[in-house]
């Protein structure tokens, strides 16, 4: 979609849609107008195929750098933050949820998408809806709400 300066933007409902695909979901009828915005937008700032779905598995297929395919959260986190004891099990409690779940390689994305996001200095949001439960997604600058901060609980993001 277009601004009234014509710049190109995708709604936040749409990127969370489809970015929180999980193993099971496929893309509906209703949701390949809302992919090809998104996809478009990912190829204007040079992320060509964000993620493919194969419909042999309904597997997601993360399409991104190697680097960012290899990368350890629990490291990238703490490499990027001194985290306490309390805060490091908060981490820990998570990135198990989001293991159980098979979303590893979604943070391993949002982690490439954050970052081109910002090196091609686009505005983003503060956050909204139930993610801002998630600590980890807030140490990925995801949204910046802290949840560990006001107590928030992850499972009010992973119901």
């Amino acid at each position: 979609m277009l601004d009234n300066k014509g710049n190109m933007y995708v709604e936040e409902d749409d990127i969370i849609e489809l970015m929180l695909l999980n193993k099971q979901a496929k893309i509906l009828p209703r949701n390949v107008q809302s992919f090809k915005v998104f996809e478009s937008t990912c190829k204007s700032y040079g992320i060509n195929n964000p993620f493919e779905l194969d419909s042999s598995t309904e597997d997601i297929t993360w399409n991104m750098p190697e680097d960012y395919r290899r990368l350890d959260i629990k490291k990238h986190i703490e490499s990027n933050y001194m985290l306490n004891n309390i805060q490091l099990a908060r981490v820990d409690l998570e990135l198990d949820e989001f293991k159980q779940r098979n979303l590893t390689d979604l943070l391993r994305f949002l982690v490439y998408f954050i970052d081109t996001v910002r090196t091609n200095n686009i505005v983003y949001g503060v956050g909204r809806g139930s993610s801002i439960a998630s600590y980890v997604l807030y140490l990925l600058k995801v949204h910046r709400i802290d949840s560990f901060k006001y107590n928030l609980d992850i499972k009010e993001f992973l119901k």
